[in-house]
């Protein structure tokens, strides 16, 4: 009962507590390279990089090796939001832990095929050597099921001393795109017969739509419909412009309902709230060590770290009745 408890009780590095089937981070392809796909995603702050970094080293593989898989729900470990600067402690914890542990699964499959052991197993790039001759590479040691299983807990990665990928300066993998203009982002799809909607906000929280003459911005160029649910207010155009204009002139005639002022930004009120302190290092007694004590406040405003660009999304109905088809 004590062992049971104590397995439950230990996690695993970073998202892959939360995650643990490995074939949900990687796949060892057969034409040479590797596929990473990773829950998090680049928001200009470099992290697919320091990934497919963090990737090649404990794979003993080129970097050139690697496909990156933006972030998808459809295959990526949930992962949650991207932000705080968690990227690497938990999706680079995670990453490194099962590469880790794919080297090892390949590493035992080729001490099997070239009957040596272990310990006379060298690997460059992905190519896995015996002492005494003989090869194997990841690509004919792989197959479907080698990563089709859970992560588990006793497996090291390399020490720091033993790096030979990370913490050199490798090209930022999103740079590119960006300097060429290059379509990275959901704003950036066009789908065919694509239309664009645009959502009018209310003045003010818990504001109720009162009064609508939606007719002169459903005769404007390009609508194809005002959508009004409640207090739910929005219009659907055939082109992006098109909907920004008129959701602009529906926000003009659109008549609410005031609803309650927004709460007057009190700093004292974060002192009512409950808060986790950890002390990073404690020497003497400042309190008594200074010989004048002075005091003072500091506050700032509300500061969101949030994106630059206004958030998107895109339904694609495929003609069924059926709801779970819209995606």
């Amino acid at each position: 009962m004590a062992q049971a408890q104590d397995a439950a009780a230990r996690k695993l590095p970073g998202s892959l507590d939360t995650n643990r089937r490995l074939d949900r981070w990687l796949r060892i392809n057969a034409d040479g390279t590797v596929t990473v796909t990773p829950g998090k995603v680049e928001i200009g702050q470099g992290i697919l990089t320091a990934l497919v970094q963090m990737v090649a080293e404990e794979l003993d593989i080129a970097v050139s090796r690697i496909r990156l898989v933006p972030a998808t729900t459809a295959i990526s470990p949930d992962e949650g939001i991207t932000s705080g600067s968690r990227s690497i402690q938990e999706s680079g914890l995670a990453l490194r832990h099962a590469a880790a542990e794919a080297r090892d699964l390949l590493l035992a499959r080729a001490a099997q095929r070239l009957g040596v052991t272990l310990e006379s197993l060298t690997v460059a790039d992905g190519v896995v050597s015996a002492r005494g001759g003989g090869s194997a590479t990841y690509w004919e040691l792989a197959s479907p099921d080698l990563l089709a299983r859970e992560a588990s807990f006793d497996v090291m990665s390399k020490l720091p001393a033993e790096h030979v990928v990370v913490g050199t300066s490798l090209a930022r993998v999103d740079i590119p795109g960006k300097v060429t203009g290059q379509p990275s982002y959901v704003q950036d799809m066009v789908l065919p017969g694509m239309l664009h909607g645009r959502i009018t906000r209310p003045p003010g929280p818990q504001a109720q739509l009162k009064m609508l003459d939606a007719q002169e911005v459903e005769q404007m160029p390009g609508v194809v419909a005002v959508v009004r649910d409640g207090s739910f207010l929005g219009v659907v155009a055939e082109r992006e412009e098109q909907a920004i204009r008129a959701e602009r002139r529906l926000a003009r005639i659109a008549q609410w309902t005031p609803g309650p002022d927004l709460p007057a930004n009190d700093p004292r009120h974060l002192r009512t709230l409950a808060a986790e302190t950890e002390v990073i290092s404690e020497k003497g007694d400042p309190a008594t060590a200074g010989a004048r004590q002075f005091g003072a406040e500091y506050t700032k405003p509300y500061l969101a770290h949030a994106s630059l660009a206004p958030s998107c999304a895109i339904a694609h109905w495929e003609g069924s009745k059926d709801r779970g088809k819209v995606r």
